[in-house]
């Protein structure tokens, strides 16, 4: 099999003509697509790393209409499952459940795959428990490179709860960060933020219509001695909940969290065009240590902590 390296990470992309009319998806893959054997081909859909129409598709023998635009990102088949015995839960209740993310898992499928996820191996575990077509939501994000806690309901009547509390900012989200540079005591930073067609987020203008407000509070708490050097240690605790928010505060304010590929380059033009699902930030040194939240039906206050990696433990005098 090739590997990642060789096939790079730009889709591969054609149409059926009208001589591939009823072909299955598999067998069209193995007749377009170089060095691909059936076996792969078939492999590469269930991962989800291809799609008809804009449409991910996980079923090799589905057939083929002329006119039809297939999509595929050959990177797919580098993707292993996460297996059900990896996932760490935190809290589980019939209708959610708290997850302890490991750096380098992503939440919910990527643009390239939807293998390897946090969402898939959940649903995985619910089937192996005899539940008939589990459902997985996802509330919110954490970073792929990111650790620490993150909701998933398993159940549709928790989403209204949820929802309403992010959106109150009634759920407390509290980060360890390891950032380069010299931050202040405490700072809190209001910059908006823009979404990025290619990924990722930028420092809004003034007046930018798309804009979206996002508040994150820095706080202080100790340094670390990381790959030789000294860093600063902080917590963040954020309002909003943007995409990669944290990474590009931090970034604005002049303290990039360390192992961040993405907004820790010096200016926009030497950072890395990445697409946001393939930028694997390994290494990145952000953890989300703590989630207060209510409970979605009892209205019980739910505190909840998950282990801090040695990073993120200040060092002792």
């Amino acid at each position: 099999m090739q590997g990642a390296a060789a096939w790079g990470s730009k889709p591969e992309r054609f149409r059926v003509i009208p001589m591939e009319e009823g072909m299955t998806l598999r067998n069209l893959l193995v007749r377009r697509l170089r060095g691909l054997d059936r076996d792969q081909a078939a492999n590469l859909v269930k991962a989800g790393g291809v799609y008809v129409n804009r449409l991910r598709v996980r079923l090799p023998m589905v057939r083929m209409a002329p006119g039809e635009r297939v999509t595929v990102y050959r990177r797919a088949l580098e993707v292993r499952a996460l297996a059900v015995n990896d996932l760490s839960i935190v809290y589980r209740d019939p209708s959610f459940m708290v997850l302890d993310k490991r750096s380098g898992v992503p939440v919910a499928p990527t643009r390239s795959s939807a293998r390897g996820t946090l969402t898939e191996a959940l649903i995985e575990m619910l089937k192996a428990e005899g539940v008939e077509r589990p459902y997985v939501g996802v509330l919110h994000r954490l970073d792929r490179g990111a650790s620490g806690l993150v909701i998933l309901t398993t159940r549709g009547a928790a989403n209204a709860s949820f929802h309403r509390q992010f959106l109150t900012h009634e759920i407390r989200r509290t980060y360890r960060v390891l950032v380069s540079g010299e931050p202040p005591e405490a700072v809190r930073c209001d910059a908006p933020l823009l979404l990025l067609q290619t990924g990722g987020v930028k420092i809004a203008s003034a007046g930018e219509p798309s804009a979206k407000p996002a508040r994150t509070r820095f706080r202080r708490v100790g340094v670390r001695t990381h790959g030789g050097q000294v860093r600063v240690l902080v917590e963040a605790e954020i309002e909003t909940g943007r995409t990669h928010q944290i990474r590009a505060h931090a970034a604005h304010l002049g303290f990039p969290v360390v192992g961040d590929r993405r907004y820790g380059a010096t200016s926009s033009a030497a950072r890395p065009a990445v697409p946001s699902d393939l930028s694997a930030e390994r290494g990145l040194c952000l953890h989300a240590w703590r989630l207060g939240f209510a409970h979605p039906h009892t209205g019980e206050a739910l505190e909840l902590e998950s282990p801090l990696p040695r990073w993120a433990e200040p060092e002792s005098d």
